[in-house]
């Protein structure tokens, strides 16, 4: 038997339309036969070394999620400040084939202002920010922008939103703006 390290990137709704990710290392000759298996759900699939560097690849893809996540929730707030119609900003990094990497529909929840559609929650993403950190700290890495991510993420737990996405960080920047929008009860 072959262990093969295979940490998959994506949520559960990009599961359901087979667009995970998936960071194989280990017996490269085993990955080359598991090929076709992995081709039938998920939208790419990687080598990327020996065993554990599968884990190690999938905490830097998180480390750049945190960071971009809330590189777009602050361009969509500073143009909503700026007075552009409300996810303006959005439409526009998508004329680009940008997409925000971590949580489908980011965008949609951004504009409405509706993050309770939670395609992963902001709980266990405060997991992965640790296990990052960790990751990080231990091989004396400096993370300077992941590091200034990090308030954002806290802020949102603090503001009662652990069971809403993550995709909330534009409703935080918002906050910490003084001009929150409305958001919609359920």
């Amino acid at each position: 038997m072959i262990l093969l390290d295979c940490p998959l990137s994506g949520t559960g709704a990009q599961a359901r339309v087979k667009d995970l990710l998936i960071y194989v290392s280990g017996d490269r000759s085993a990955y080359r036969r598991i090929v076709p298996v992995l081709q039938g759900f998920t939208s790419a699939n990687f080598y990327v070394g020996a065993f554990g560097a599968g884990s190690k690849m999938k905490f830097v893809a998180n480390l750049l999620v945190a960071i971009h996540n809330v590189r777009g929730g602050g361009g969509n707030g500073a143009g909503n400040e700026g007075g552009a119609r409300s996810g303006v900003g959005a439409e526009s990094r998508r004329g680009r084939r940008r997409r925000l990497a971590h949580v489908p529909g980011a965008r949609t929840m951004m504009v409405k202002g509706d993050y309770s559609e939670a395609t992963m929650k902001n709980e266990v993403w405060q997991k992965d920010m640790t296990i990052i950190a960790d990751f990080a700290r231990e091989l004396d890495c400096p993370t300077p922008l992941f590091a200034a991510s990090a308030p954002i993420y806290n802020a949102a737990m603090a503001m009662g939103l652990g069971k809403e996405t993550p995709a909330q960080w534009c409703a935080v920047l918002e906050q910490m703006a003084g001009n929150p929008r409305r958001r919609k009860k359920r």
